[in-house]
């Protein structure tokens, strides 16, 4: 069983992506009102409930599944993989000490096969399973877990997103070897998620050893390690998988790991199936053709998808299954960094960050999201209203939190307050006399972005807001969000959990790498000047930690739904819709269990392909 990445992602350029050469004309949409389209009920799409257990049946070697993707890894470096297109594939070679169960919630052993809790909830003693081995034969011992916490994660010169999770009160715990089986980490205080945070993939120090500290000319080595152009055997994995082939733009090819520990009931080996590909194709559409011409096993579905493939269930073998509510969140940001360049010239134009750090200009604008006409229009009816930084199948989540209803009145009187006025040209200006322009980007060749992009377009010129809609690559925007910071408005993704808040922290610790809405901390930022943060950002935070560190349910619940009343009001997200989970697969697909809590996406059916098998 292969733990999911527990930090939040960007969802890549896949079925939930978002994200960001040239401008483009924003597409357009039908003038007909999103309110008379015809409405779905969702309840009708089969809903599959979770077994009570996770009970895998014997299977038989040999086969291949095939599935399909827009987008391959960026790296094959887990530490550095920070978007879904990466992890989902590094979560099938990489374990770690700890996996949480998909269909139980419950954490249960990895590399681990035990441990023990001191008295004062401080300490875990962890014993590792004896034999363990990398994909080069080399033993994996409590020296490569040492390192990892020590040297990998514990290094803020290594842009990881492990860290920010396992702080307690910004103090990272002290990991210690006890011999080559055993080691010990202690939390400077008990900790309620910490346990289950400790899935991290374990990295060999055989390998990496030496690379993590500055050179002489100050680079860190591991950083440029492990990317696209790296050898196939020079990849040393410790879970099920291991690459067997990549090339780019076409197809990746994973084998079965021999030195993998896991066996199945009768000391049979896994994975049983000889190959696990993935295969890059254009766009989503693409995808769709290539499941019905039976080319894939599984897909990840948009709205639109259900409606061609639903009739065809029974003739076609396979199965479609709904499993409520996506995890992840989909929204607009905008870009309140006040940092300056290495040149000194702001990251955002300061005209246009003074509207954007402005809560009445961003409270406005979300009041003129037609979430309705969305879910309507775009999501077929299959999509709920989101309104809050945390899961709706989350027993966080708070239903009492602030919404904003889709008013285009109430959006102007917001607007008015702040002091912004339209001039003779219908033109929205603010106090200034600026007119009010910004940049939109998305990520490109996802149709349904583009679409909710037309309808917030239109929406919001009726205001008098002229937006550029620009839809760019993937990796672009991710080298917008964290390294140049020159974007201004983004319709982008998260991943998230129906099980514990805590591992979204990144997105609030002030100088993670997900505060994505306000980068360039003054301790991190290499240019010449830090932004400025506001109070409400380090009062989320405060109320994160103080809950990590509650054990008491019902309190914890109630940091939690303050935290959501917190973000409501400020919104450094203007939240969207949250489309349901649905997803089909093979009827010849063995010891397939679709779980909610297996990840985003296809995730939700390929936590444990080490079990899958391929039938008669």
């Amino acid at each position: 069983m292969m733990p999911a990445f527990r930090f939040r992602k960007l969802i890549g350029a896949t079925l939930a992506a978002t994200l960001l050469p040239l401008l483009a004309g924003c597409p357009t949409l039908q003038e007909d009102n999103a309110s008379a389209a015809v409405k779905i009920d969702s309840s009708q799409i089969k809903s599959l409930p979770l077994p009570e257990k996770y009970e895998p049946s014997i299977g038989k070697h040999g086969g291949m599944r095939i599935i399909s993707s827009v987008s391959l890894p960026k790296t094959f470096n887990a530490a550095l993989a920070a978007e879904t297109s990466s992890t989902d594939v590094i979560g099938q070679m990489y374990l770690g000490l700890v996996a949480t169960n998909a269909i139980t919630t419950e954490v249960e052993p990895s590399l681990a096969e035990s441990w023990t809790l001191s008295p004062d909830k401080k300490t875990y003693t962890f014993t590792l399973r004896k034999g363990l081995k990398w994909s080069d034969g080399q033993p994996l011992t409590a020296d490569d877990v040492v390192f990892t916490f020590n040297e990998v994660i514990d290094n803020k010169m290594i842009p990881n997103n492990y860290r920010d999770g396992l702080l307690i009160n910004d103090q990272f715990p002290k990991v210690v070897k006890i011999d080559d089986l055993r080691l010990s980490i202690t939390t400077p205080e008990p900790s309620v998620p910490f346990l289950r945070g400790l899935g991290d993939p374990i990295m060999p120090k055989h390998i990496f050893e030496g690379t993590t500290k500055p050179d002489k000319d100050g680079r860190i080595k591991f950083n440029q390690m492990w990317g696209l152009n790296t050898k196939i055997d020079e990849i040393v994995v410790n879970g099920p998988w291991k690459l067997a082939d990549y090339r780019p733009g076409q197809w990746l090819v994973l084998e079965p790991n021999e030195n993998y520990y896991l066996k199945d009931k009768q000391g049979g080996t896994l994975p049983y199936l000889k190959k696990f590909i993935t295969i890059e194709v254009q766009d989503q559409s693409t995808e769709i053709i290539k499941y019905m011409a039976k080319e894939t096993d599984a897909l990840s579905l948009r709205a639109e998808d259900y409606d061609v493939l639903e009739p065809l269930q029974k003739k076609g073998k396979f199965e479609i299954v709904n499993l409520g509510p996506a995890t992840g969140t989909l929204f607009v940001m905008f870009n309140m960094s006040t940092a300056q360049n290495d040149k000194g010239k702001p990251v955002v134009d300061p005209i246009k960050s003074t509207w954007f750090r402005n809560k009445y200009f961003r409270q406005a604008l979300a009041h003129a999201i037609d979430k309705e006409g969305m879910i309507q229009s775009i999501y077929k009816g299959r999509a709920l209203p989101q309104y809050s930084h945390i899961s709706q199948q989350n027993p966080f989540y708070n239903p009492n939190t602030p919404q904003y209803d889709y008013d285009l009145k109430k959006a102007a009187a917001k607007l008015a307050e702040a002091g912004f006025k339209k001039n003779s040209n219908d033109e929205l200006i603010d106090p200034q006399g600026h007119r009010v322009e910004f940049n939109l980007v998305t990520n490109s060749g996802n149709t349904m972005r583009d679409a909710a992009c037309a309808i917030l377009r239109k929406d919001w010129s009726k205001l008098g807001i002229k937006v550029n809609y620009q839809p760019v690559q993937f990796n672009i925007m991710v080298q917008q969000i964290d390294q140049t910071l020159d974007w201004e408005a983004m319709m982008i993704g998260l991943t998230g959990s129906a099980i514990e808040p805590h591992f979204g922290i990144n997105s609030w610790k002030l100088d993670g790498r997900m505060h994505m809405f306000n980068m360039g901390h003054p301790a991190e930022w290499k240019g010449k000047k830090g932004t400025s943060f506001s109070p409400w950002e380090k009062e989320v935070l405060d109320l994160y930690e103080k809950a990590a560190v509650e054990f008491d349910f019902e309190k914890r619940k109630q940091l939690y739904w303050k935290s959501q009343e917190i973000v409501a009001d400020n919104l450094p997200f203007l939240y969207t819709v949250n489309q349901l989970s649905l997803v089909t697969y093979r009827k010849n697909l063995g010891n397939i269990f679709p779980s909610i809590h297996g990840g985003s996406a296809l995730s939700v059916i390929n936590w444990n392909t080490d079990v899958h098998y391929i039938q008669e």
